[in-house]
């Protein structure tokens, strides 16, 4: 679905409060919040390989691992409390917009890290260090006013986007291995997921609530699972990723959110913090903008996604590719326009771009070794991404890629899939096939466009988070998990499980989450699993 819509609602919302996508950040290296330690009631945690025990009184039997800077809560539950520094400058400009370059120096986003403190067995828990405020953030440049509102993460009207700014190099690995499995959940005043109501005190994104010492909880683990990537030789973390994402169906939803890759991406996540709410357990990102890289060196969007991994998240990435028209390459990538992503292609083209040695085929595969480098980076980190790519296909879809046919599609899918895992040597990739709202097609017609499961982890549609189209799509898909990987107002959790949708996860697109009612609904529910909740996947 086009995102031009909501992205308006969203800036006109926004300026009617006195902010802009440009505003200031809150510090990404505040001090942990603290929360409360829950006394009594059960806690529902993220299933990871099997049945989560509950038992009203006793910890589950068994002590995790300590974070680093934490001591194991006695009882078993296990309190990580790791430095997470984001480190380095982000580049906050460098994209242009509707032709109009977007300036901008960088906005500081170090200062010293708290590293916590011990959690008392039966006190108060600690604030942990100080809270940095980072460095200053200039303005930067003017604010472009022109161009069309893109749809959907897009570029703006007007060419490709410049690389340049530095790069943010990320934060610190958190040593500790287990997710903290107390009764509260600080969420800045909101009810925790298991007993008594607990005041947070707002702390760094993602930070950790202290485990309680009255819940039975089992902490989350990476238990064995059957399930394996596609991927052929695939990585140890993406086996871990992909299990983690089977062990949540049906009983979870993994929470996630899209930056605003085109403008302010750091302020989407830390938009949660600010508002007292859990970081989401996924940063959705865009190989469109390559701010700050190229084909041979790291685009921003991957420095953070690195970065998002190390303090125990998980990315997710599309691309909003230009046509493969010949003679163009990445650089010429653009979302709306002559030969962008939403073009219409000449008879021809999707056939030619498969087809080895016509310039078209040269024009596709220079876009994917530009996005098998940024994957290789991620690699190189024992980082794995789960891989968005022909976003929102549909019969006669939005984008160039799903304009055609299913047959045309499906082998554009198969060519990049063999081009990725074997030409270019990726084994870290979860491969989801993105759907577009099913609304008005039959499940007959999707399937026509589905690659099958032999080169698909999960496949899901985006927006229609109804059980009417959960249950159509799960006709197409079958078993596998399947997310709504795009969405906007999302339903409360409460309702779609165990049956009626459960969907594995959501990624709320970029900006939908300010001023909607239904993201603290979501994020504070039982059944939503935020960044703190994520178990050691590495």
């Amino acid at each position: 679905m086009r995102k031009i819509y909501l992205l308006a609602v969203a800036v006109s919302l926004a300026a009617s409060v006195g902010c802009t996508d440009n505003g200031t950040q809150g510090a990404s290296g505040g001090a942990q919040g603290t929360a409360g330690n829950a006394t009594g009631g059960s806690s529902s945690v993220p299933s990871t390989g099997g049945t989560v025990t509950e038992s009203g009184g006793n910890t589950g039997g068994q002590t995790g691992a300590a974070g680093a800077g934490g001591n194991s809560a006695p009882g078993g539950t296990t309190t990580e409390s790791s430095t997470i520094t984001t480190g380095g400058s982000t580049p906050t400009g460098g994209s242009s917009i509707a032709g109009s370059s977007t300036g901008g120096g960088k906005t500081s986003t170090a200062g010293s890290t708290p590293t916590g403190g011990s959690t008392p067995t039966g006190g108060s828990t600690p604030t942990g260090g100080s809270t940095p405020t980072g460095g200053s953030t200039p303005t930067g440049g003017s604010t472009p006013t022109g161009g069309s509102t893109p749809t959907g993460g897009s570029t703006p009207t007007g060419g490709s986007t410049p690389a340049g700014g530095s790069t943010p190099t990320g934060g610190s690995t958190p040593t500790g291995g287990s997710t903290p499995a107390g009764g509260s959940k600080a969420t800045g005043g909101s009810t925790p997921k298991g007993g008594s109501t607990t005041a947070g005190t707002g702390g760094s994104i993602g930070g950790s609530g202290a485990g309680g010492t009255g819940g039975s909880t089992q902490p989350p683990s990476t238990g064995p699972c059957s399930a394996l990537p596609v991927s052929p030789n695939p990585t140890a973390q993406a086996k871990n990723l992909l299990c983690f994402i089977y062990n949540q169906y049906g009983n979870h939803v993994i929470s996630g959110q899209q930056e605003t890759s085109w403008s302010n991406p750091e302020g989407d996540i830390s938009w949660y913090a600010t508002n007292g709410l859990k970081t989401p357990a996924i940063l959705g990102g865009d190989f469109l903008y390559p701010s700050g890289g190229s084909d041979t060196s790291v685009i921003s969007g991957i420095t953070r996604a690195i970065a998002y991994w190390n303090a125990g998240g998980i990315s997710m990435f599309r691309y909003h590719q230009g046509m493969p028209v010949a003679g163009t390459t990445y650089k010429n990538d653009c979302y709306t326009g002559t030969n962008c992503a939403e073009s219409t292609p000449p008879a021809g083209l999707l056939a030619a771009a498969v087809t080895a040695g016509s310039p078209e085929n040269a024009a596709f595969v220079n876009r994917l070794d530009y996005i098998s480098f940024q994957i290789k980076a991620m690699q190189t980190a024992n980082v794995p991404i789960i891989l968005a790519i022909f976003h929102e296909t549909q019969p006669n879809g939005w984008f160039w890629w799903s304009k055609g046919t299913g047959a045309e599609l499906i082998a554009l899918w198969k060519y990049t899939f063999n081009y990725l895992t074997v030409t270019k040597d990726l084994h870290n990739i979860i491969w989801l096939f993105p759907f577009s709202g099913l609304n008005g097609f039959s499940a007959t017609q999707f399937a026509a466009y589905f690659p099958g499961k032999d080169e698909v982890d999960l496949s899901g549609p985006d927006y229609q988070g109804d059980s009417a189209t959960y249950s159509k799509v799960k006709t197409v898909v079958g078993t596998m998990p399947i997310p709504l990987h795009e969405s906007s107002n999302f339903p409360n959790p409460s309702t779609l499980f165990p049956s009626s949708a459960p969907w594995v996860l959501f990624n709320t697109w970029a900006g939908s989450q300010k001023n909607n009612s239904s993201i603290p609904t979501a994020f504070n529910s039982e059944f939503t699993v935020t960044r703190d909740e994520v178990p050691n996947l590495k």
